[in-house]
């Protein structure tokens, strides 16, 4: 049996090592915590790495190294899908596939009376040139990461020599939100039949199930003015009601419009 004096002796043993007991405990803590720190410390287990998930081609881009083709990217919502991408054109620039078609399909409703702000897709998941047209939630995520972006005029077979070209900013025109009819719009450099021109204002339409982008280079008004050689009512780069035999883009049936979206590496 214990007597009252040995429960009092024990009881202030304990007294006296508890603290003790403590205080080297949370020694032991803060010198973890001190030791572990960043890559120091050990990892979760249900902590994954980021996983790679390109939202434009430019994600891909080596230069020198990568080729163009098909690879796969990633929408806002997460959502894979793939695209065309084209490195090579331009130094420095990646580019991604919007849309493509030849003169045999202008006259469908996907590239001749839908502007870009719309969803229309036409074979978005079987890229090919005669046609096709991503739909508007990939549109609108390429857009949101693209600084650029350019039409041309048969690329399967010239490629781009910046004949038959236009090239704009975003900042400068948004041409997937744009609705307007005549608008001067800025653009770095366009090229219709011959006539050029850097940093100017150039004529756009596009307009709510009537017209899809394009330029009317019969129309003078803008900076630039490629009025020369045009036919009445010329349409350039899109829609396409009035074809000018000499613009590349519409010079057979078999020519090919393109419309892209890019950044600078």
């Amino acid at each position: 049996m214990w007597s009252p004096r040995s429960y009092i002796v024990i009881l202030c043993l304990f007294a006296v090592a508890l603290p003790v007991f403590l205080e080297a405990t949370d020694h032991k803590k803060e010198k973890r915590s001190v030791e572990c720190k960043g890559d120091n410390c050990p990892k979760s287990n249900t902590v994954e790495l980021n996983p790679f998930r390109p939202k434009s081609c430019v994600e891909y881009y080596v230069p020198g190294k990568t080729t163009c083709g098909i690879y796969r990217l990633f929408d806002d919502y997460g959502n894979s899908f793939p695209a065309y991408c084209d490195f090579t054109s331009e130094p420095g620039t990646a580019w991604t596939l919007v849309m493509s078609y030849n003169q045999k399909n202008r006259g469908l409703p996907q590239f001749s009376k839908t502007p870009f702000k719309f969803d229309a897709p036409v074979n978005e998941n079987s890229q090919n040139w005669n046609v096709y047209r991503l739909g508007l939630s990939r549109i609108r995520s390429l857009a949101a990461h693209s600084t650029h972006w350019r039409a041309t005029c048969s690329y399967p077979s010239h490629g781009v020599d910046f004949t038959d070209y236009v090239r704009g900013n975003f900042k400068d025109f948004n041409v997937v939100d744009f609705l307007g009819n005549g608008e001067c719009k800025e653009v770095e450099y366009v090229n219709i039949r011959g006539h050029r021109g850097v940093h100017l204002t150039a004529k756009f339409w596009q307009a709510e199930n009537t017209l899809s982008l394009h330029i009317d280079s019969s129309a003078a008004g803008c900076e630039f003015n490629p009025t020369a050689g045009a036919v009445v009512s010329e349409d350039n780069f899109g829609f396409y009601a009035a074809i000018n035999h000499k613009f590349r883009c519409t010079r057979g049936e078999g020519s090919t419009t393109q419309w892209w979206f890019g950044s600078h590496l």
